[in-house]
């Protein structure tokens, strides 16, 4: 899937990545946009995006907007926070949810729960709102389930879920999906390395002599597996700063 931005505030759409090439025009909170890379220019940061097929570009500031995140689901499962307004306002979540329960206006209450990877452990928060302004509802993700992530706040992470926006808890655990070319390589790198120490070890004659001095060749390898990849986060780093100063 193509890397996209989401904005949350209203930004400039620029048709260089230059100052003076500011438009009349402007992207609006809510909408999402393709997203090729980064570009510095005179000491500004620059987001090269796609508009109808054409290159346009952002300043980049993450308090106005959040490149996508996609994972999977690495607990046991984990609500997932819906809402519809009743009058059509574009309330925030601050403006739907409390923490605390209003004494002067009895609210229903709601929580969302997190039960972690062993299956046992949860976490839950309990929210306050006023039925009069928004229906609230909530579904649940299970391990392994695709989530694509729109906003990190404090306690609770913007999430896409059944084509609507939605809100889990800050802390749960996923696994995000790197990109597409550094899983193959990072998996063929490590098979080699394992394989070529794994040979060293049997020519060394280790294995003939017996089976506890094989210990020594499999903390050598694994200290080479980790070094492979700090090596290939690395790589991966300096690649991606190439393409956002070319």
């Amino acid at each position: 899937m193509p890397k996209k931005i989401k904005i949350h505030q209203t930004v400039s759409i620029y048709s260089n990545h230059e100052e003076s090439a500011k438009t009349s025009n402007f992207l609006n909170e809510g909408q999402i946009v393709d997203f090729n890379r980064e570009k510095r220019r005179n000491g500004i940061n620059w987001m090269e995006i796609y508009l109808d097929n054409e290159k346009k570009y952002i300043k980049k500031d993450f308090s106005k907007i959040f490149i996508l995140k996609e994972g999977k689901l690495a607990d046991n499962s984990c609500n997932v926070l819906f809402w519809e307004s009743n009058d059509n306002e574009n309330y925030k979540f601050d403006d739907i949810f409390s923490p605390v329960q209003n004494e002067a206006n009895s609210l229903e209450e709601i929580e969302i729960r997190r039960i972690y990877d062993d299956g046992k452990k949860e976490k839950w928060i309990r929210l306050y709102y006023d039925k009069e302004n928004a229906n609230v509802y909530k579904t649940v993700l299970y391990k392994k389930d695709k989530i694509t992530i729109s906003a990190e706040k404090i306690n609770f992470l913007e999430v896409f879920s059944d084509k609507k926006t939605g809100y889990i808890l800050s802390d749960v655990s996923y696994d995000e999906t790197k990109d597409w070319w550094m899983m193959p390589l990072i998996i063929l790198i490590i098979s080699l390395v394992t394989i070529g120490i794994f040979i060293a070890v049997l020519l060394t004659g280790w294995i003939v002599v017996g089976p506890i001095l094989l210990i020594p060749g499999f903390i050598v390898a694994i200290v080479v597996i980790v070094f492979m990849q700090i090596f290939i986060a690395i790589v991966s780093a300096i690649f991606k700063s190439i393409r956002k100063r070319f």
